[in-house]
């Protein structure tokens, strides 16, 4: 898994080249996985992903500009998974919420980024929920309204299901780590064979076509 994860943060150092690839030139079982799964009805990205994973954190920039790249009409959806060794579910599944929160106020990506640095830069783990929640203040969301969040159906929910997908894709063999990318809810993205940003945003525009 980790060789894999790294051989997919050659990534980042490869230049953001702008150049044509053809469909043909992508295969089944090399540079995407098939799953059995139902296809979504709506064209959709979901990266898996955690706060705690350094690779995520290294992967973000690419997230990012892959998100941006998307057609009209594609989401992209960021799933926190709580499975990463080295910290109790809970302690993970706290900063799901947090997320979550950060997103229904509009200030996902802003809240994200203080996040991954809190951690990797900062060397802070944020086990404990007081310091999630100071970081939101700072960022507008007070605490009255942090814990109102937490216990309210919308947030439950919307964590429930991050829990529910890592739950069944790592059944169906194709959430083995973190980031993970899958298309539409049926094609896992092999990024250890991709070569640049711009591989990588025409197979996933082609897997959403697919």
């Amino acid at each position: 898994m980790f060789k894999t994860i790294k051989q997919s943060l050659l990534l980042l150092v490869i230049p953001l080249l702008a150049f044509a690839v053809n469909a043909a030139d992508f295969t089944d079982g090399k540079h995407y996985q098939t799953i059995e799964n139902t296809k979504s009805e709506t064209k959709k990205v979901t990266e898996f992903f955690s706060f705690y994973c350094p690779h995520c954190y290294q992967f973000e920039p690419i997230a990012i500009a892959l998100e941006d790249s998307l057609p009209e009409g594609a989401e992209f959806e960021k799933s926190h998974v709580n499975f990463l060794g080295g910290m109790p579910a809970q302690v993970q599944s706290n900063l799901s919420y947090a997320y979550i929160i950060a997103q229904q106020a509009g200030k996902g990506k802003q809240i994200a980024a203080q996040i991954f640095d809190s951690i990797h830069k900062k060397h802070a783990n944020l086990a404990d929920i007081k310091d999630l929640k100071k970081l939101l203040e700072l960022n507008g969301i007070s605490e009255k309204e942090f814990d109102q969040s937490m216990s309210s159906m919308l947030v439950i929910a919307a964590e429930k299901k991050m829990q529910e997908q890592q739950e069944l894709f790592g059944k169906l063999g194709a959430l083995t780590g973190v980031p993970t990318f899958i298309v539409n809810n049926k094609y896992k993205i092999n990024v250890r064979e991709l070569k640049s940003q711009a591989e990588l945003e025409s197979l996933v525009k082609y897997l959403l076509e697919k």
